[in-house]
């Protein structure tokens, strides 16, 4: 197999400014660059690029950590990866299927200086597991934590609950009927607070019955859509934390011929495509920004750059399935 020895011999050139060119680190003169990828290509030469990462210490790779392809994540996944091609860095991807040892092997791949730094899309371990990791570089996360050593590009859910439920006040709905995530996840805990204030300062009842969450139905909209249909106190409008299980309750309600807004109106999460397919009303958070914001604060770590992220921001994309009722 040809050496760099070989291809300095070949373009007449010292093994220094093969190196140069290689590593494209020092003044080289065309004519001299010239001869050498000439040589390279004329003796069939293939730079040793494992040996270049293990001496510099950099794979210009970043690793993206998720539990399996969630519906938000393709969205996410792509502008991580665009923001990441454009500064030079390549992504991969590590599907842990929520195994916590398939996680730290994962997380390992730095340890063992074969990525540059991470980014955790939501976690399986404990954070105390993970923190451990930092010391061998930068890592950044979904997830909403307030922590030093990780950066989190987490959206308030707080302000952005709240926005939106007095959206939906401002159209005229009154019985509001409200589908969570996990409620040990602080965006949970965030929306929870905006609810319960929101019903409290417009004096609205807030129904048991359709504040949903941890139960067999929250993260599957099809069975929400069976307990509204058999409901007898059904609420007029129903707010999801997720455009897919939204569109799931609308796929079941109109199986037995129920419509959104006609029967109830139906506000999403996210602003993905399959809210866009469903003519869904959702809002949008910045999911671009939050991706884009991730990577950056790992390029800056690793690059001792101050790029600046993007602010975050919330909007009310309005689509078909709420309308003005007043």
């Amino acid at each position: 197999m040809p050496t760099i020895i070989d291809v300095a011999k070949t373009a007449g050139v010292s093994k220094s400014t093969v190196s140069r060119v290689l590593t494209d680190n020092g003044y080289v003169s065309k004519e001299s660059r010239k001869k050498v990828l000439s040589a390279m290509e004329e003796i069939g030469y293939i730079p040793n690029i494992l040996a270049r990462q293990f001496q510099s210490g950099v794979t210009k790779t970043i690793g993206f950590i998720a539990p399996s392809y969630m519906n938000t994540m393709g969205k996410f996944l792509q502008v991580f990866m665009e923001t990441a091609k454009k500064y030079g860095y390549f992504v991969n991807l590590y599907l842990t299927s929520e195994d916590k040892q398939k996680e730290i092997e994962a997380l390992n791949q730095m340890k063992f200086k074969q990525i540059d730094g991470i980014f955790i899309l939501t976690r399986t371990n404990e954070w105390e597991v993970i923190k451990k990791f930092s010391q061998y570089g930068p890592i950044s996360t979904w997830n909403r934590i307030e922590e030093d050593w990780i950066y989190s590009s987490y959206f308030d859910h707080y302000e952005g609950y709240l926005k939106a439920l007095n959206y939906l006040y401002n159209q005229g709905y009154r019985q509001f009927g409200h589908v969570l995530g996990n409620s040990q996840n602080l965006n949970t805990k965030a929306r929870l607070k905006a609810l319960h204030e929101f019903h409290q300062n417009k004096g609205l009842k807030l129904d048991d019955e359709w504040l949903i969450q941890e139960s067999s139905l929250y993260d599957d909209g099809k069975l929400i859509g069976e307990k509204w249909i058999d409901s007898k106190s059904k609420p007029d409008v129903l707010a999801f934390y997720s455009d897919y299980i939204a569109a799931q309750f609308i796929s079941r309600i109109e199986e037995k011929g129920f419509k959104s807004p006609e029967n109830i109106g139906v506000l999403g999460f996210d602003n993905s495509e399959i809210s866009e397919l469903m003519h869904l009303t959702t809002v949008d958070y910045s999911i671009e920004k939050q991706a884009y914001n991730s990577f950056i604060y790992l390029y800056n770590q690793l690059n001792e750059e101050n790029i600046a992220e993007k602010k975050l921001t919330t909007k009310i994309i309005k689509r078909k399935t709420i309308v003005n009722r007043t």
